[in-house]
């Protein structure tokens, strides 16, 4: 079948929501969409089934030389049909358009035969986990995040993800949420996103970012960490916490490797963007 894969239009959100979410992304997947379908640096792109409407989603993000491809669903009535190709194809056009010579994504068990016959190489899992954190021995001090870390913010952020992702940052409004300081400088931070399931945390050591996982997951209700598997200090704190595995998947990439740090990475956003 050959797909014709278009931009999705704005009257179309209610519908792409609903198909990702019989593609098993849930209901709360309108969320994860919000970011790619309303910025200037994403897009949402659909294969049409025969009636014009969308029988196969999926988002990406650019951040200039790399971007990122996440949220691919079909339909389940439309599958075996060549449209996840179709899509992923489109979409890693769209982000070389864009200017990226990286594509990344996380990929399913499901999904992660498609991604390698196109090229994409396996670099490493990151896992969703869900639960309440407890303490944490040590005496670093915890304060809020404020308007004027920004700069900070995204510097902690570059050197963590190898990747510029500041337009990303700069759509979090206000930036809410708990910093770790070090000698004066910033030393860490944590910040929840309203498109986001997890808590993004960063750290330029274990003893930050273990502070801050206790400190943006210890809440009364169970919070969402997305920790990559090669950050051996974030996950013991997670088992010695009691968190449950959720869901995962494999970060892959088409193109040349990206200079990521995932021992500073305590908490990513989502399994879409990192």
């Amino acid at each position: 079948m050959l797909a014709a894969v278009r931009n999705a239009r704005d009257d179309e959100a209610g519908a792409i929501a609903d198909l990702l979410s019989r593609a098993a992304f849930g209901p709360t997947v309108s969320r994860l969409v919000a970011f790619p379908r309303t910025s200037p640096h994403g897009d949402v792109l659909v294969a049409e089934n025969g009636a014009g409407g969308p029988a196969g989603a999926v988002c990406c993000v650019s951040f200039g030389p790399t971007g990122w491809i996440g949220a691919l669903g079909v339909a389940p009535e439309s599958r075996r049909l060549g449209l996840g190709r179709a899509l992923t194809e489109a979409a890693v056009a769209r982000l070389r358009e864009r200017g990226a010579s990286t594509v990344l994504l996380f990929a399913t068990d499901m999904g992660r035969p498609l991604y390698e016959r196109l090229g994409f190489v396996a670099e490493g899992a990151a896992t969703a986990w869900r639960g309440t954190a407890g303490a944490v021995a040590g005496t670093v001090t915890v304060r809020r995040l404020c308007e004027d870390d920004r700069d900070a913010v995204a510097a902690l952020d570059r050197v963590a993800t190898g990747e510029d992702r500041s337009n990303l940052l700069d759509a979090l409004h206000p930036l809410s949420g708990v910093a770790v300081d070090r000698d004066g400088a910033l030393a860490g931070w944590a910040a929840k996103a309203p498109y986001g399931a997890g808590i993004a945390i960063c750290a330029a050591d274990e003893e930050a970012g273990a502070t801050l996982m206790a400190t943006a997951a210890g809440g009364a209700a169970p919070a969402t960490l997305v920790v990559p598997d090669a950050n051996a200090a974030a996950n013991a704190n997670l088992r010695r916490w009691g968190f449950r595995a959720a869901n995962a998947g494999e970060r892959m990439r088409l193109g040349p490797p990206v200079a990521w740090r995932p021992e500073r990475q305590f908490g990513l956003f989502n399994l879409f963007w990192g």
